[in-house]
């Protein structure tokens, strides 16, 4: 049984230290082969520096190191070693006093190993004398950069510092174009997890192909339902003994738990991270989702009140793909290009697709919706995590009395974030006008704590005599649930009969529970609630 290279990024030391290998190098073959200006975007532990370290060791010529392997044995790659500049921006300050320093250490570094010396002082003239220099010592130069966009993520929430870094990224890539035409240059990749608007960084670079959404590298990294069967049978054998569970169900589990990342709707793939912390130990966890905490996504969501109901099953065009930019921060785009949804399908005309955006799988979409059951609520993980446990158990059996009660723990801190004492009293009005907000952001709440625990939910639910607040379901019961501020519970219930909303449920299996919660003025809570079952 081989090692699992649980981080490790650098194709060398996997394939010489015995670490399992996916082999990837089909794809990467018909990439070089077919163009030589690239830009890939994926998200963060998702194979890309494995990538650029694969491109680098190919593009040098190094045969023996993919010994049985598809490039070296059945191809006919020439080979040619040339000279490679590697870039990663994970590995330098990002800092905007230090970026343009630290990129030219990394070129005086290069200057060094080439023999080179550099006379210009200015960073785009150092990265065009650099790579002109290498170049005229006999063959051209291959330029991979690995996280390129890093100097702009670490600074979202500081547009000043952000626009000062992609300047420098500019002035970083601006002389590219002109020494590929040159022939200076034998190969370019540059990848990040987000592509920025090309106007804003890449503008002169306008002959790169993007790969983002390309079907022909839709399995470039990422792993495939035939590269899990194909390389981890020992694993798979040695988690049905650890977990006891049959190989159909480990497999169903796995696949709901990790595979689902697509980017053409039909090539669907595992995140490689999640996979092989899940078989290192034989433990299903939120891997990916573990390693970078998304505060500043969560709280976005919370604060410019984005329709949380709209996170799966959005609808979008080809144009959603191409812009993204630090001056108008789409919050759909950057949860697409992170890897918290991803395309589940496309549809429409061949000329006019539409994309269907959803989470990719459950280790996504589970740990998301707990993250921002967090922020809406202001409560720690701790808490909310309780409440969840409880909450379950309750929809259950029909207990919503304890429902009830552990919705209040959620709403509890709500007043005091909305509303703090240290600032200056509200008037009345403005009281009114902030409190008109607020049915929409506890059925929020409760939409998130439904689909967290996988019922059936659905919000705003239209009837022929108007439109439910929330439906949700479980095995057993159907809850209808109508919300109202600063009126009594049984004008809820009163509303859901005189508008014959659960009359649709007449014959369903299931027991059906009116559910009316009133949520008042001066608790900021739930101050009353009642529960019928309608028959």
């Amino acid at each position: 049984m081989k090692k699992l290279p649980i981080g490790i990024q650098n194709l060398d030391t996997i394939l010489r230290e015995g670490y399992l290998y996916v082999d990837k190098t089909r794809q990467i073959y018909d990439l070089i082969n077919e163009g030589k200006l690239y830009f890939l975007s994926r998200p963060r532990r998702f194979g890309k520096s494995l990538l650029v370290s694969t491109l680098k060791e190919i593009l040098q010529g190094n045969k023996e190191l993919f010994k049985g392997l598809y490039i070296a044995e059945q191809t006919d790659y020439d080979w040619s070693s040339y000279p490679v500049l590697q870039f990663n921006f994970a590995a330098i300050s990002t800092k905007p006093d230090e970026l343009t320093q630290s990129l030219q250490q990394e070129l005086f570094r290069y200057s060094q190993l080439f023999n080179i010396q550099l006379v210009t002082t200015n960073l785009t003239g150092q990265v065009h004398e650099l790579v002109r220099k290498i170049a005229e010592q006999g063959k051209p130069v291959v330029f991979l950069v690995d996280e390129y966009d890093k100097p702009i993520i670490d600074y979202l929430t500081k547009k000043q510092e952000a626009n000062l870094n992609r300047k420098t990224l500019k002035d970083f890539f601006s002389p590219l174009k002109d020494l590929e035409v040159k022939g200076h240059l034998q190969f370019l990749f540059v990848t990040g997890v987000s592509k920025f608007s090309k106007v804003s960084i890449f503008s002169d670079l306008n002959n790169l192909t993007d790969l983002t959404i390309k079907r022909t590298s839709a399995d470039l990294t990422g792993i495939t339902q035939e590269e899990l069967l194909a390389n981890f049978e020992p694993f798979i054998q040695r988690s049905i003994e650890s977990l006891a569970i049959s190989r159909q169900e480990l497999l169903h589990w796995l696949k709901v738990w990790y595979d689902g990342y697509s980017w053409d709707g039909k090539t669907f793939l595992y995140n490689p991270f999640s996979l092989l912390n899940f078989f290192s130990d034989s433990r299903f966890g939120n891997f990916w989702f573990a390693t970078g905490t998304p505060t500043f996504l969560v709280e976005t969501l919370r604060d410019t009140k984005i329709d949380i109901k709209r996170l799966e099953g959005q609808e979008v065009g080809e144009v959603f793909f191409d812009k993204f930019d630090i001056e108008n921060l789409d919050i759909y785009s950057l949860l697409f290009q992170t890897g918290y949804v991803t395309i589940k399908s496309i549809r429409g005309k061949a000329w006019k697709p539409i994309y269907t955006l959803s989470y990719p799988n459950e280790e996504v979409r589970q740990s998301f919706i707990h993250n921002l059951l967090e922020a809406f609520s202001r409560q720690p993980s701790s808490i909310v995590s309780n409440v969840l446990i409880k909450m379950e158990a309750a929809l259950e059996e029909g207990e919503v009395s304890i429902f009830i009660e552990q919705l209040k723990i959620l709403l509890a801190d709500i007043s005091y974030h909305l509303f703090p004492k240290s600032k200056k009293e509200p008037t009345p009005a403005q009281v009114d006008k902030s409190f008109a907000a607020w049915e929409g952001y506890f059925q929020t709440i409760i939409y998130l704590v439904c689909s967290f625990l996988n019922l059936n939910v659905r919000a705003e639910v239209s009837k022929h005599k108007g439109r439910i607040d929330l439906l949700a379901e479980t095995e057993t019961f159907i809850y209808l649930m109508e919300f109202k501020l600063n009126e009594p519970a049984e004008h809820a219930i009163a509303q859901i009969k005189d508008r014959e909303y659960a009359h649709a449920y007449k014959n369903a299996a299931k027991r059906v529970l009116l559910v009316g919660i009133g949520f008042g003025k001066e608790a900021r809570n739930v101050e009353s609630w009642e529960v019928e079952e309608w028959i």
